[in-house]
């Protein structure tokens, strides 16, 4: 069965963000991750810092969850703008970080994934009613919980 192109457009920001990660495993986490006295002098954090694992359990329950949200956005049919607002949603979840400066050091896909968990889920709720729109109510209230 072939994809359409905005499922391969979600997966290939899946298969991105695991990559990535697993490659950051290998660099120093004081260069990649957010520490909010670095932001303004080295502008990759808000990239890098999902990207970075504070353990190996860490990184492999992370690389899980790019694949439960690669299925999930593929079975909700999530459109091409969908998937560029998960990308948007990278950095600007990790740039909102310097609200709080008291956080000295953050790593973690956690943050992305979930943005990218309410964005299929939103677009479950817009497909009309249904059980379809159930299911989107029911994973945004999960989200919220």
């Amino acid at each position: 069965m072939l994809l359409p192109p905005a499922s391969r457009a979600w997966l290939a920001l899946c298969a991105a963000l695991a990559a990535g990660a697993a490659l950051a495993w290998f660099a120093p986490r004081d260069l990649l991750d957010w520490q909010p006295q670095q932001a303004l002098d080295q502008p990759w954090r808000p990239w890098t810092a999902g990207l970075v694992h504070l353990s190996p359990r860490h990184l492999a329950v992370n690389l899980l969850g790019c694949a439960v949200v690669a299925a999930f956005g593929v079975a909700a049919r999530v459109p091409r703008h969908a998937t560029l607002a998960w990308l948007a949603a990278w950095p600007l979840g990790h740039a909102a970080l310097a609200l709080q400066p008291q956080l000295l050091h953050y790593g973690g896909l956690s943050g992305v994934l979930h943005a990218g968990v309410a964005v299929a889920a939103l677009q479950l709720l817009g497909r009309g009613g249904g059980r379809r729109c159930v299911i989107g109510i029911a994973v945004l209230a999960g989200l919220a919980l």
